[in-house]
Formats: C-alpha cells, sequence, structure tokens
C-alpha cells in the first residue's frame, strides 16, 4: 500500500468528501437509495484511501443503523442473540478492482475498528463475498444464523467477537461456515 488513509467523523467531512463518499458507494453497491447521503452524515465514522495524487480509491464506514433495523436483521439471521449489544455496522466497504488485492479493504476495516474498541460491531455481506469474509474473519467476526433475503439479494450476518485468541461468541449464538 502506498497510499494514505483518512478517518472522519462525517461531521467534520466537507460536502465534496462526503459526495465523493457517496459516488463510490453507489459504484460499489447497486440499489442504494435517496436516503443515502443521509444514512452517510449519520453514520459514526467513515474511511478514506487517497493512491498517489490524493484521488480517492477506497471507501469503508461505521453505519449507526436504528434499533428497528438490527432487531430486523437480526431476528431474519436467526442470530440467536440480542441486536442491542451491537450498535454499529461495519459495511460500505468498497474498492474498485483496479485497486483490489493491495489490502486496502482490510486496512479500512482494522482502522475503523480501533476507532470503536468498546463496541459491539455487526456486518453483511453477500454469501459469495469470499474477500469480504476472509476480512471479517482476520478481524474477528463470525458469521452466525443463516442467510435471508434483503431487497433483491441474499445476505449473511458476522458479528465482531474480537480476534481468534480473544472473546468468544455470545452464549447461544451458533457459528456458521
Amino acid at each position: 500500500m502506498k497510499g494514505t488513509a483518512v478517518l472522519k467523523e462525517p461531521t467534520s467531512c466537507t460536502e465534496v468528501e462526503r459526495r465523493e463518499f457517496e459516488r463510490l458507494v453507489r459504484e460499489g453497491f447497486e440499489g442504494s437509495d435517496d436516503q443515502l447521503p443521509a444514512r452517510i452524515r449519520a453514520a459514526k465514522w467513515l474511511a478514506f484511501y487517497y493512491a498517489a495524487g490524493n484521488r480517492l480509491v477506497a471507501i469503508a464506514g461505521l453505519k449507526t443503523r436504528s434499533e428497528r433495523f438490527r432487531d430486523e436483521v437480526f431476528e431474519k439471521a436467526g442470530a440467536g442473540t440480542s441486536a442491542a449489544d451491537y450498535s454499529l455496522e461495519l459495511g460500505w466497504v468498497y474498492v474498485p478492482a483496479v485497486h483490489r488485492g493491495n489490502r486496502i479493504g482490510k486496512y479500512l476495516c482494522k482502522q475503523l475498528l480501533e476507532c470503536e474498541p468498546a463496541t459491539g460491531i455487526f456486518a453483511t455481506t453477500r454469501p459469495n463475498n469470499t474477500p469480504m469474509i476472509k476480512i471479517l474473519r482476520a478481524l474477528g467476526f463470525e458469521r452466525v444464523g443463516k442467510p435471508y433475503p434483503r431487497r433483491d439479494e441474499e445476505l449473511v450476518l458476522f458479528l465482531q467477537c474480537g480476534t481468534a485468541e480473544s472473546k468468544p461468541l455470545p452464549s447461544g449464538v451458533r457459528r456458521t461456515r
């Protein structure tokens, strides 16, 4: 990696930074709706990765989610634990294809997790998103429950459980592979 990572609270971002972040979210994730700018502003942290020439080439974020949204995700996935213990969602991890393979996504996710070390964090991804699943497992997340439908795709739920050597899964939570 020969770039620079910058982590910011959305309120400290310029309008240009927020628009560029939104542009990459829309590039990387189908189905982004009109509420995306508001969700970006409501996030806890945004991570930006700049390559040479100060070009934004990758993003990630720690999102705040409503209690209703979290409860729905945990219920649909059959998580076996309370969503209330997980107040933030790791997401919007996007590295365009030309920059993949350089561990930028993992680096940004690690930096974000270090901003909130005492907070329960969850993540969702498609079951066939092998690179993201590898990142999540390397950062101490465990897949729980079963795949569930969201919009027109299927997702799986991951819970932050520390590193492989540290925190166990919450009582009653099933590991799934």
